[in-house]
Order: structure tokens, then C-alpha cells, then sequence
């Protein structure tokens, strides 16, 4: 499956939608209930103090998971200037493995003017210690990792996916609700260093994916007190009702200072 760009010096509707997803492809494979076998990374670049921004997407390989894919294909390909500062915004499917935190983290090492903020729709292989690790080294190398909220699914559907009718303009799952919240919850236990709060399995009968929470008493303290302070502002966007088509707030994120990636 190979991936397209588009170029927009503002979010007016392109003229062209065969770059995009199409909208059943982007509902399976970023409905965090569900458990597909495929990742895909959308992203978009930002020069400098441009207002224009370099779009795409990418789905992982046989050979590459998709971050990998995406650092050395697309960023190649895109000609990257060393000199001028440049934001990313990546919107995953799965989160990193380990191997890719690692390999991310050197990348933005070898590219001080570069800062990146990580949107993500599942946490891969969250038990896995390596997994877990790797998403921490990320966080302290100054990487923004978010769980993807519903106006981040919205901001997604109205940015990468090709639909084309009027009504549909507007993506507002708050059925996803409850997993984010699992999701959100077992991502604060990994930046905290506490045992995995998140169990899943997989139904043998359906394959369908079964979510438990199992928290435990180290668990409580830490893990409340994160969400009530440094996750405030997410809990908010989960909760939030669907905006009216009048009343449409385009920011979806904040951009933060420059991060210095070298230590």
C-alpha cells in the first residue's frame, strides 16, 4: 500500500481527495476498541513560521514499522533543511515499540531544530517492560505523547480522510470514551513506573479484544493525583460535548517551546 501528500496553506477542502483515507479504512483502524494487525501514521510538517504544512500518511511495512517508514523514507524525501526549525505532529494507530522509541529519539538527536508531538489511538504490547521503558525515554527526551482525544480523532477525520459528503464534515466517536480512558489511564502508570493497570485479551470464539482494569494499591495515589493535575486538560477533551457545526473550535493542540534534544 503506498501512501500520499498534500500540500495546504490552510484547512479549506482540497480540490483532490485521492491522497486521503477513505472513511471505513480510518474507522477500523484507529477505533481503539478494536485490534488490527496494521499500523498507520498520519502526520503533517511545519517549516519555520510558515502557515503551510506538509501532509501524509503512511502504513507500516513487512520489513519497517510505520515510524520507521515514515523516518527513513518520508522525511528523506521531503528534502529537510537543517537549518530551520520544523514542527511534527504524528497521529498513530498503535504506540511505538521500544526499538522505535529508541531509533525516534536518535533521530530528533541528529536534528536539534526538529520537535515532535505523538498522538496516540492504542498503547502496543503495553506489558511488555520494553515497550513501557521505551515510551518513558521518549517523554524524557522531550517528546509530547498524548492518548488521542475525540477532537484529535475529529481534527484526524476532517484532515486525512476522504469524505465527501456535507453531513459528514464532523467525527465525534464518544463511543470511544471508555477506552481512552483504559488507555489514558495505563499510559500514566507507565510514565509513573507502576505495574500495568490495563488488562486485554482476545476472545477466542471472536477475536474480539476484552479490557480489564485491575488496580492495585500502588496504583491509587499516584495514578489520580497524575490525572487530576497534568492530565486535566484531557480529561476535559474526553468529556466534552460534540461542538455544534456553528460553533467548530479549530485548535486541537498547543504548540510548546523548542525542545533541546541533544544531551
Amino acid at each position: 500500500m503506498t501512501a500520499s501528500t498534500e500540500t495546504v496553506g490552510h484547512p479549506s477542502r482540497s480540490a483532490s481527495h485521492r491522497w486521503k483515507i477513505q472513511p471505513k479504512e480510518f474507522r477500523a483502524i484507529f477505533d481503539p476498541s478494536a485490534f488490527p494487525k496494521v499500523t498507520y501514521l498520519l502526520y503533517e510538517i511545519k517549516w519555520g513560521s510558515s502557515n503551510k504544512f506538509w501532509r501524509k500518511w503512511c502504513p507500516n511495512t513487512p520489513t519497517h514499522h510505520a515510524e520507521i517508514n515514515c523516518l527513513e523514507n518520508d522525511f528523506k524525501a521531503i528534502h529537510h533543511r537543517p537549518s530551520v526549525r520544523c514542527s511534527i505532529i504524528w497521529f498513530l494507530s498503535w504506540s511505538p515499540c521500544g526499538l522505535c522509541c529508541r531509533l525516534i529519539i536518535h533521530f530528533l538527536r541528529a536534528h536539534p531544530k526538529v520537535t515532535l508531538q505523538i498522538y496516540i489511538g492504542r498503547l502496543f504490547r503495553h506489558r511488555d517492560e520494553r515497550n513501557r521503558q521505551g515510551l518513558r525515554d521518549l517523554v524524557s527526551s522531550g517528546v509530547n505523547v498524548h492518548i488521542m482525544s475525540l477532537p484529535a480523532y475529529d481534527y484526524c477525520w476532517r484532515t486525512f480522510v476522504d469524505h465527501r459528503v456535507r453531513e459528514d464534515d464532523m467525527y465525534w466517536p464518544c463511543y470511544f470514551t471508555p477506552w481512552m480512558i483504559f488507555y489514558m489511564l495505563e499510559f500514566q502508570c507507565i510514565l509513573q513506573g507502576l505495574p500495568p493497570c490495563l488488562q486485554i485479551w482476545l476472545k477466542n470464539y471472536t477475536g474480539s479484544p476484552v479490557f480489564r482494569l485491575v488496580l492495585q494499591e500502588s496504583h491509587r495515589k499516584l495514578l489520580w493525583q497524575s490525572l487530576h493535575t497534568a492530565n486535566s486538560h484531557h480529561q476535559r477533551l474526553i468529556f466534552r460535548p460534540r461542538p455544534s457545526a456553528e460553533h467548530w473550535y479549530p485548535s486541537m493542540y498547543f504548540p510548546g517551546p523548542p525542545v533541546n534534544h541533544k544531551q
